[in-house]
């Protein structure tokens, strides 16, 4: 009973990567996934699929009835705590896209424990430094295959992680301002490679104040500047040495 409920529950998700799979093999696809928290915990929570007009005419004719993205996220939008979802296909970036966008009533309280949407598991908790972020996305372990992966190229394929927060405390991702991280995931390495790819970051709910200055920016400065400060030493002892030089007076030796 329980190997049949496994099956039921995972074959959406087979089935979609199936056609993302054939997608992959023969045009460019982006799979942005973009997590919004306000101030009083509520936020969106917003995954999209874009892919070129001929691929994504046939990504919509394979999706058998009853697969698409509103029932791959059924169970999640049932949460008390979600208050609606809403599609969208638009054209933007030379791609067509299909997005869901949950609206969310409190983070905590929908992701407090694991949340698994097919390879993805995704988890919110309250701690003492804030309220920490982590999103594991793990193919290799996971009920989901893919036929033929080693054999695609994923040069053009791209997944883009992006979480809004009043402030972000810490990441290992990539933080262009305050109250945003990013993360970039090589899909080679995750569909292919067979590697796990973590995702991090903690965040509070009190606006940062201040003027904010990346480290990504702020990192090639502090090399300049000691690289400056080192070249600015040794002109100071060559200066130093050779004034020393020239004032000394010369002295006269009698046997």
């Amino acid at each position: 009973m329980i190997k049949k409920h496994l099956i039921k529950e995972t074959r959406p998700y087979l089935i979609i990567l199936a056609m993302l799979s054939l997608a992959l093999l023969s045009g460019c696809v982006s799979v942005v996934e973009e997590i919004s928290v306000f101030e009083d915990g509520s936020g969106t929570l917003r995954f999209a699929l874009g892919m070129s007009a001929e691929n994504f005419e046939a990504y919509q004719e394979g999706t058998p009835e009853g697969f698409e993205l509103e029932n791959l996220f059924a169970a999640l939008a049932r949460d008390e705590n979600v208050s609606s979802m809403t599609f969208d296909q638009y054209t933007a970036d030379g791609l067509t896209w299909d997005s869901v966008e949950l609206t969310v009533a409190d983070f905590t309280a929908v992701f407090g424990e694991t949340r698994r949407i097919g390879p993805l598991s995704l988890e919110i908790i309250e701690a003492e430094t804030g309220f920490r972020f982590t999103q594991t996305i793990d193919v290799a372990n996971s009920p989901l295959s893919i036929p033929g992966v080693n054999l695609m190229d994923f040069s053009s394929a791209s997944y883009m992680v992006r979480l809004v927060t009043p402030q972000v405390v810490s990441t290992n991702g990539v933080q262009p301002t305050a109250g945003v991280s990013t993360w970039s995931i090589p899909l080679d390495e995750v569909l292919q490679g067979g590697s796990t790819a973590f995702l991090r970051a903690t965040y509070v709910m009190e606006p940062y104040e201040g003027f904010f200055i990346p480290w990504e920016v702020f990192f090639p400065y502090v090399v300049i500047g000691f690289l400056a400060l080192g070249v600015l030493s040794v002109l100071v002892v060559i200066i130093v040495n050779t004034s020393g030089r020239r004032d000394k007076e010369p002295t006269l030796k009698f046997k």
